[in-house]
């Protein structure tokens, strides 16, 4: 049977102690997904959200399930699935504003990068 040295005790200790800075997790792999479909010509930006949205719907139905069916004996459960809850909560939200950023701004000329300038010929047409 394992058991917790004094040295592993202080530690453990010194981690609960210690907020979890927000800088120290995973990059967020959906903004930066919105943000490149926004640069990247022929992208239909608002399908992307559209996508996503449904699988976090479907995500958060699920969660809904799992904490219904837990019981209040598996608060440590409950705790995790509530934080999956709001996280999805929040980022349907998110998609949200990012739905209605795209709206207001749609009409918008976006400038054109350079690679995918206009040829030269095109341009001597005017």
């Amino acid at each position: 049977m394992y058991e917790i040295t004094d040295a592993g005790r202080t530690e453990l200790a010194k981690w609960f102690a210690t907020p979890v800075a927000r800088e120290s997790r995973p990059r967020d792999e959906l903004a930066i997904k919105l943000a490149l479909a926004l640069a990247v010509p022929g992208v239909d930006v608002s399908a992307v959200v559209q996508h996503q949205r449904m699988s976090t719907m479907q995500s958060l139905q699920e969660l809904t399930r799992l904490k219904r069916n837990s019981t209040e004996a598996e608060i440590s459960w409950q705790l995790v699935i509530e934080s999956m809850i709001f996280g999805a909560e929040a980022e349907i939200r998110w998609l949200d504003h990012c739905e209605a950023m795209l709206l207001r701004h749609r009409g918008t000329p976006r400038a054109v990068p350079q690679t995918y300038a206009v040829p030269e010929e095109q341009e001597t047409r005017s």
